[in-house]
């Protein structure tokens, strides 16, 4: 598509795609918001023709697979194959890369865009002449996200997050974080705090994935891979 569009990527678990519903009504508010389009697939159907395309592609059922789902201004579809996992299920990433902050502003709208996952890969250029693999997104000192998906600090046992659109992953980590008993707490992120997080995470299609260092400040990982088990178990 060369138009702006929406999109939104499903995690298949054994080839079977999980949260289509809930994907596909935050679409259908976006669209509704961004573009003044109706979109409201039946979800049965939507489910069945993911499926039917991680067959064409011979996803191996035994690992997690991925499709993404694409949606134009002018209300067109498009499904998309958008690969495998190493790993089963939302288990914790065994890659844990090194960040750097790179200072930008998502454009026009918070809402997963074209427009916002371009600036997100621009971001990611930056990051790698800072020797860093991944971007946190940083503006006015507050730090927003992590290579495109919702970013976590933990700190005193407790998990922090900023402000945001409601996501698909940022409700699995809330769900997570609540059976694992580790309170949750919406609160800005802010640059001049690094140094005193415990660990600092993002959350995306694929799982959760635990940062080394950002800007150089080192982090653990022993909350991320509690919460990681526990989206794991509620998938």
């Amino acid at each position: 598509m060369t138009e702006p569009y929406l999109y939104q990527t499903i995690h298949l678990d054994g080839g079977r795609p999980l949260q289509v519903a809930r994907h596909a009504a935050l679409l259908g508010e976006w669209a509704a918001d961004l573009f003044g389009i109706r979109y409201a697939p039946a979800t049965a159907d939507l489910r069945r023709r993911i499926a039917d395309l991680a067959g064409r592609e011979r996803y191996p059922r035994d690992l997690a697979s991925f499709v993404r789902l694409e949606l134009a201004a002018d209300g067109t579809e498009r499904l998309l194959p958008a690969g495998i996992s190493l790993y089963e299920g939302f288990a914790l990433r065994s890659l844990t890369p090194d960040a750097a902050l790179v200072a930008f502003a998502s454009p026009l709208s918070e809402a997963p865009t074209s427009a916002r996952e371009a600036a997100a890969r621009l971001a990611r250029v930056e990051a790698l002449r800072k020797g860093a693999s991944v971007a946190v997104q940083c503006c006015d000192g507050r730090l927003l996200s992590a290579d495109d998906a919702p970013l976590f600090a933990v700190r005193d046992d407790a998990v922090y997050t900023c402000a945001a659109l409601p996501s698909v992953e940022r409700e699995r980590v809330a769900e997570a974080c609540t059976a694992v008993g580790i309170p949750l707490y919406e609160a800005p992120l802010l640059a001049a705090d690094l140094p005193r997080f415990d660990e600092l995470f993002y959350a995306d299609h694929r799982g959760v994935t635990a940062l080394a260092h950002c800007d150089g400040v080192p982090f653990m990982a022993l909350a991320a891979e509690r919460i990681a088990a526990a989206m794991n178990a509620l998938r």
